[in-house]
Order: C-alpha cells, then sequence, then structure tokens
C-alpha cells in the first residue's frame, strides 16, 4: 500500500472514548436501534500541517508527529493512466512501476531492495487512474539516505529493460485472467457502458497495446509528466520542519522545472445507456447484478446530505439494501449502494447484489423497488437519519486516526483544489444535515428509468426473463488476441511457401494418407516445468477430423480431460465439471487446427495459404520458415528443405498460469504411423525458455472411436 498506518493519534483516542464512556450498567436497555440514544461527539481537531514551496515549484506539507522515531513521505504527481496515449493503454502503469523496480542512475533495482531491506525501509511508486503516486518509510535516523534513492526514483529512472519484460509479462498475466472473476467482469462492463467504450476511464489494457511498449515509451511519459512544479511532496513523522525541508531542497532543489500536466476534463459520456447488459458466464451458479447511473463530484452542494442518504440506503446492517434485500426477502448474498462521487469527475449511483441463479429476476426488482421507494413514496425517516448521521460521525475517526492518514487527506485537498479545510467541513457538514434535505436526494438524484443494469451469470435456469426489465444486450468479453503486423506475401513468398508445404506433405505420409485419416490418438509421458518444479504427466490426445478434440492430462493430483467438439466443450477434474466458453475454448479449439496432421490435410485440400518468410537452423539443421494462415489464425513452421520434415512449430499460446507468449515445439525422431509420419518427440519452450519434454509412447491412426470420450463423464 502507498499510504500505511503508522499511529493512532490523540484526537482519535478521545472520539474512540466518547464513543464509548457510558457504562453499560448506566445505559437503559433498549429493544429497537432507533430507541439508543447518542452521546455527543467532542469537537474535531485537525493538526495544521506546514505549507512551504519551494523554488521549482515543487510543493511541500509537513506534519511533525513524534511518537514514533519514523518518517514517511508520500508524493502526489499530476498524471494518471487517463492520459495513456491512444493504442497504448497501460504506458502509465508500467512506467510508475518500472520508475521503482527498473532502478536508478545511481543503484539498480535489486541494489534498491538490498539497500532498504537493510534499514526496514521502503520506497514505492505507481501511477493510478487520475494521479501519480510515490511513498516511503524509515527510520528516522535513515531519513537523508533513504530520501535520496527515493528523489533518485522519482527523477532518475533508468528503466532497465529485463525489469521492463518483467512488468509486461505480468500485465500480460492479468489480462489473461480479467474473466476470471464476475464481480471483475461487473465492474468493468458497467463502466464500460456508463461512460462509453472510447473513454479514458474505462479503455482496457490489451496484449497488443502491452506489445507496442517500449522503453522510450516509458521514458518519454515521465518525461512530460514528473517535473517538480507537478509534485506535492507530504512528510509525517519525527523530524523538525526546518531541517526536514533543508535535507528535501538538497534532492530535490536543482529539478527543473517543466511543463504543466496532468490537467484533464470530461473523457466520458454523460447522457444515460438504460438496459440490460447480459455476459454469459457458465462456470458460476449465481448471478451477479449492478445497476445505476452517473452520479455527483465531491464539490456538489449537496455532498453531505448524499453521505447521509447513502447510509441509509446501504450503508450497514441496518440500512434498508441490507435489511429488506438480504434480511427479509432473503435475495442476497451481498449487497449494497449509494449515490458515488468523485474528485474531479463524476461518481456512479450505483446498486450492487449477488443472487442465487435462480432468483435474479426477483433481486433485479427488489433493487430497482427499493431504488424508487427511497427516491419517491418512501422517503428516509427521521430516525433513520439521525441514525446515518450517528454512524458516519462515530465512524468518521477511523478515516483519520493516524498523522499519516491526515496528510494523505491534505494532499488530496491540494491535489484536486478542495479547500484545505475539508476535514473539518466535513465533520461540521454531517452535523448540520436536515432530514428535508436527505429527502430531497433521491427525488434529485435517483432516476430508476435510467438504469443501466448489468447481469454477469449462467444463461439458463433464471426466474424471470431479462427482457422484464428492458431490452437486453448481450456483451462479448472475449480477450482480443495480439495483433500480429504481417507483411503481405508476395507472389515469391507465396510460391515458395506452396513448395515447402507440398514437400512437408510427401515427407509426412503423402497427399493420400493425410486426405483420408479420420483419427489420430497420440499417448506421451512428458515433463512440465512448471512454477512450482518439474511436473510429471502422462498425456493422452485424440484428434478426429475435422472438428473433435479431446485431451486427457494425468497429473499426481488426478486426470483432467478437455474436450471440444462443434455441439459442446469442457472441462473435467477431480473437483467437478465446468463448460469451456469464449476466449478459453477458442484457445483450446485453436490447438486442432496447430496439430501436424490437421494442418498438413488442410494443406492438401487448399484451405491454408502458405507464405515463406526465411531461412535459419533448428537444432543446427538449416531450415525454411513458413507461416501458414488457415482456420483464423496464423502460426509458424520450419521445413527441413532437404527432407521436407517439419522441424519446428511456432505460435502464440499461454503457459501454466495462463500468460501469453510464444511457444515453440521442436520435432524430432519421426516413425511412420497407420500411413503417416509423425514426430516422437517434442521439445516445448515458452518465451525461450524450457516448458515441457514429450516423448510419444503410442500414436494410433484411424482406430475405432468410442463417442463417448468426447461427452461428459456420468
Amino acid at each position: 500500500m502507498l499510504e500505511r498506518e503508522a499511529r493512532r493519534g490523540a484526537v482519535a483516542a478521545a472520539l474512540v472514548a466518547a464513543a464509548l464512556v457510558a457504562p453499560a450498567a448506566a445505559r437503559p436497555q433498549v429493544t429497537d436501534a432507533d430507541e439508543i440514544e447518542y452521546p455527543p461527539l467532542p469537537p474535531f481537531e485537525v493538526p495544521e500541517p506546514t505549507r512551504i514551496a519551494l523554488d521549482n515549484g515543487m510543493l511541500l506539507v509537513l506534519v511533525e508527529d513524534h511518537e514514533l522515531p519514523l518518517i514517511e513521505a508520500f508524493a502526489r504527481i499530476r498524471t494518471g493512466q487517463r492520459l495513456d496515449p491512444s493504442g497504448l493503454a497501460g504506458l502509465a502503469a508500467l512506467t510508475g512501476e518500472v520508475m521503482r523496480t527498473g532502478g536508478t542512475e545511481r543503484l539498480g533495482g535489486d541494489e534498491i531492495d538490498e539497500l532498504l531491506e537493510g534499514r526496514a525501509a521502503f520506497v514505492e511508486s505507481a501511477i493510478g487512474v487520475d494521479s501519480g503516486r510515490a511513498a516511503m518509510s524509515c527510520l528516522a535516523e535513515d531519513f537523508g539516505e533513504v530520501l535520496e534513492v527515493f528523489a533518485d526514483v522519482l527523477r532518475r529512472p533508468v528503466f532497465d529493460e529485463d525489469k521492463i519484460a518483467v512488468a509486461k509479462n505480468q500485465a500480460r498475466a492479468a489480462i489473461a485472467r480479467q474473466n476470471d472473476d464476475p464481480q471483475g467482469i461487473l465492474f468493468r462492463e458497467f463502466a464500460e457502458v456508463l461512460l462509453g467504450a472510447d473513454s479514458p476511464y474505462t479503455r482496457p489494457d490489451t496484449y497488443t497495446s502491452i506489445a507496442r511498449i517500449t522503453r522510450d515509451d516509458l521514458k518519454a511519459f515521465h518525461g512530460r509528466y514528473y517535473h517538480p512544479n507537478s509534485v506535492i511532496l507530504g512528510l509525517v513523522g519525527d523530524f523538525d520542519t526546518a531541517a526536514a525541508v533543508e535535507q528535501v531542497r538538497r534532492v530535490f532543489g536543482d529539478w527543473a522545472p517543466g511543463p504543466p500536466g496532468g490537467a484533464f476534463e470530461g473523457g466520458y459520456k454523460t447522457e444515460p445507456t438504460p438496459g440490460v447488459f447480459y455476459v454469459e458466464k457458465n462456470d458460476v451458479t449465481q448471478s451477479s447484478i449492478l445497476m445505476g447511473h452517473l452520479g455527483v463530484r465531491k464539490d456538489n452542494p449537496d455532498y453531505y446530505a448524499i453521505q447521509v442518504f447513502n447510509e441509509v440506503l446501504g450503508g450497514g446492517f441496518s440500512s434498508r439494501l441490507f435489511s429488506r434485500v438480504r434480511s427479509r426477502l432473503g435475495l442476497a448474498y451481498s449487497v449494497s449502494g449509494g449515490l458515488g462521487s468523485e474528485w474531479d469527475r463524476e461518481g456512479r449511483f450505483q446498486l450492487y447484489t449477488t443472487t442465487k441463479t435462480e432468483t435474479t429476476g426477483a433481486a433485479i426488482e427488489a433493487l430497482i423497488a427499493e431504488a424508487r421507494k427511497i427516491s419517491g413514496d418512501e422517503p428516509p425517516t427521521a430516525a433513520e437519519v439521525e441514525r446515518a448521521k450517528q454512524a458516519i460521525l462515530s465512524s468518521f475517526v477511523f478515516t483519520s486516526d493516524s498523522s499519516s492518514k491526515i496528510l494523505g487527506h491534505e494532499l488530496d485537498y491540494e491535489y484536486y483544489g478542495y479547500p484545505l479545510d475539508w476535514l473539518e467541513r466535513y465533520f461540521a457538514g454531517i452535523r448540520e444535515v436536515t432530514l428535508e434535505q436527505v429527502r430531497a436526494i433521491g427525488e434529485r438524484y435517483v432516476k430508476a428509468g435510467d438504469f443501466t443494469i448489468v447481469v454477469v451469470g449462467p444463461r439458463g435456469g433464471r426466474d424471470r426473463p431479462l427482457a422484464d426489465f428492458g431490452p437486453v444486450t448481450e456483451i462479448d468479453v472475449s480477450i482480443p488476441e495480439l495483433e500480429i503486423e504481417a507483411a503481405a506475401a508476395s507472389p515469391e513468398m507465396l510460391a515458395r511457401g506452396g513448395e515447402l508445404v507440398a514437400a512437408a506433405v510427401a515427407a509426412h505420409g503423402g497427399r493420400d494418407s493425410l486426405a483420408s485419416f479420420e483419427s489420430v490418438r497420440q499417448r506421451a509421458t512428458a515433463v512440465a516445468a512448471t512454477p512450482a518444479g518439474r511436473l510429471q504427466v502422462e498425456i493422452d490426445q485424440l484428434v478426429v477430423y475435422p472438428d473433435r478434440l479431446r485431451q486427457a492430462l494425468t497429473l499426481p493430483q488426478g486426470t483432467m480431460v478437455q474436450v471440444v467438439t462443434p455441439e459442446s466443450a469442457f472441462l473435467e477434474t477431480p473437483a467437478g465439471r465446468q463448460p469451456l466458453e469464449g476466449d478459453r475454448r477458442r484457445s483450446f479449439a485453436a490447438g486442432l487446427g496447430r496439430t501436424l496432421p490437421v494442418f498438413l490435410r488442410a494443406a492438401v485440400e487448399g484451405t491454408v495459404e502458405a507464405a515463406a518468410v526465411g531461412s535459419g537452423e533448428v537444432g543446427g539443421v538449416p531450415v525454411e520458415y513458413v507461416r501458414l494462415t488457415s482456420g483464423g489464425q496464423s502460426f509458424q513452421i520450419a521445413v527441413e528443405a532437404a527432407s521436407g520434415r517439419i522441424l519446428e512449430l511456432a505460435f502464440r499460446g499461454t503457459d501454466f498460469v495462463g500468460t501469453p507468449g510464444e511457444v515453440r515445439q521442436a520435432y524430432a525422431d519421426f516413425r511412420e504411423a497407420g500411413g503417416l509420419v509423425l514426430p516422437f518427440s517434442v521439445e516445448a519452450t515458452f518465451e525461450g525458455a524450457p516448458y515441457m519434454t514429450s516423448t510419444i509412447t503410442e500414436a494410433l491412426v484411424d482406430e475405432p472411436v468410442d463417442p463417448a470420450l468426447f461427452l461428459p463423464a456420468e
């Protein structure tokens, strides 16, 4: 975390004590929450930070706290992911990460790690949606040394190529997993529908955008936005203010100012998009539901009343959503909602729940009903408002119970241009909210007729059609493949490619055998290089031409079976069965088209384009490379010109944890099997590193096939 809690201040202790001072024996027993009498809270006081502007435009905000011999620093930088250039989504996030991991002109990233670990210190850097952030923490006695490292990270990152590669691999792994979690899908797609697919707030990282990013891009992004006049630096801890300022001036004072950065307005559509938007996810047994529309900014004049309104609607166990939708109706595993706000753009009014598939319609209806009630004929009551105000004021202490948290708030106010006494105003503003003000919020800001409703869950088993709640749009969440800009094939490339493929057909059994085979079953013993170490795997793969593939992998934990046919696709493990859908189905099915006998048969039938793309060596043997395009995918084979044998297959695939990258399979030990000539040894690498070594123990061509192998086990 970039902001770490270090201490609880005296103000926090006073507020907590005020909430708990009355002894239990002195309190009359009550049977209803509305009968609870709350003791008055003491005045809320915030320590006044010292603000100093350096000559180069850097603003310092300092709070002394001598409770512990620690010093923390937090920086806000005027940049953000919303400033990613077109086509380079992910650049800001990579820049923020590799600024730290990639090291500086003085110390490499690993050297920084070692130095900080020896001093129980940390230095971190990141770039979020609308700001860059950096943080450090250390013992007071190490402040000068760690501050130098912190300054170097902000000012002089070198963006080491190896660390960029690590960060890009992590980004690709995150893309590969982005459809695993239904809640992640839900909130991502809700934002995209609400704000627009072209909004910088919803623009997703893709394999292509990550692949395009270079070290020069990171250096340019840093150079554009990282200047002292774009930095607000906060310090909190055991220091003398004057001495701390001098130390900051020593490491930052000669940093030359640059152009102002980070200004950003708009970037999203504001008109509502009513209707139902559905994402099919059949490997779960519940529906995740999110509905709403745009909300407000924090500088809205009704902000304090909105906070009380939110507490009444969805703020806790006594809120309407929890007590009615979850407790009374029993429709929700979890439920929440409210009118959200952001510092410099509108937040969202949203209602969220998860429910059993068979109560999807009832849950949607219940959420809409609560929105209509609180904004219409059943506005908040005086008791609800008073209870909500007390809950907010009593819990407010935990948002400001340390000097570090208070400093974090102050930096936000500076960064977004809010009044510097916003914290005190908030406390007083909540106290002064009236019943009439809270009742006006629902009518003014909640528009159930404009709701965007997003549902993620299984297609079947719902109690009501989604169309009952508006026109339904199905959302495709498949992950775009890496766009490889292959050079157009010239007539000469196509001619030579055709010659090489013809030679490969002859070397692997001939046209007649390849044109007539119906099935190929191969069994193999393999050793996989997994993140957990070497793993023994038994493989049983069955191909039935043209469109059926079954692969059984026997591991120490049990057997995993994957099947794809025109009718269905599924995965069976010892834990149960689940459908293969979307990207997972496409990825597994693509393997069928890359099976050697299958793509050679496609070549015989004239459904593959072959283009010669160069020459090289595989295992010291001269080869010519041929790009094959068939069935919507492209991959590359290496053909030994002298024999026609295919010695290597290269394609875009994934590793064991779903990270995409280049897979290369080197073929050897060719033997005849049922009229075909197949490799009995396969050495696979992933991104150049050992991945899997397979030894084929049996290859059966056109043996009788039991149709039950392609059906789910009973």
